[in-house]
């Protein structure tokens, strides 16, 4: 059974770095929806109406996935249970199990990340993070919260053990 991680968080908690290290574990297909939006959309207005086509297109590539038997990795803040909700709809209509993984990190230790040049596809930075910091929504199913500021290896082989169904 194929398996969609759905990774969550405010921007610089770790996301991407923690989604790249599984899906080298995991040989996962991984999405990160900034670098989709940078490809569907070479200027960007992150306006809802371009936030509805990234996630459209993100949820189609990952229903091709599943639908092969791929696990599949899904790298956005997912702040908000409407956002979600698709998702969890996907992976009911494949079939296929869900693993919710929390990624946080202490204020200060994201402002120190996001206040230096940024590696990767994000244009987010601590203006970005202060903004989005109140619309984080409780999530309703059971996830594995990790704090980014310590090693994650040990919540990577956890998430991967679940994935594979041997946890």
């Amino acid at each position: 059974m194929a398996t969609l991680v759905l990774i969550t968080g405010l921007p610089g908690t770790g996301k991407t770095t923690f989604a790249k290290k599984l899906a080298s574990t995991l040989g996962s297909n991984l999405l990160e929806s900034d670098r989709v939006r940078r490809e569907l959309f070479p200027k960007r207005r992150y306006t809802r109406k371009e936030n509805l086509k990234v996630f459209g297109t993100i949820r189609k590539r990952a229903e091709d996935s599943l639908s092969r038997g791929q696990d599949v990795i899904v790298d956005a803040t997912n702040l908000r249970e409407e956002e979600r909700l698709g998702f969890w709809q996907l992976a009911g209509r494949q079939d296929s199990q869900i693993v919710v993984v929390r990624l946080t990190a202490p204020k200060s230790v994201v402002q120190e990340r996001l206040s230096k040049p940024r590696q990767g596809e994000s244009e987010a930075d601590f203006r970005v993070y202060e903004l989005m910091e109140g619309r984080e929504e409780p999530l309703t199913r059971p996830c594995i919260q990790v704090d980014s500021r310590y090693c994650t290896d040990k919540s990577v082989a956890l998430t991967a053990a679940l994935c594979r169904g041997d946890a």
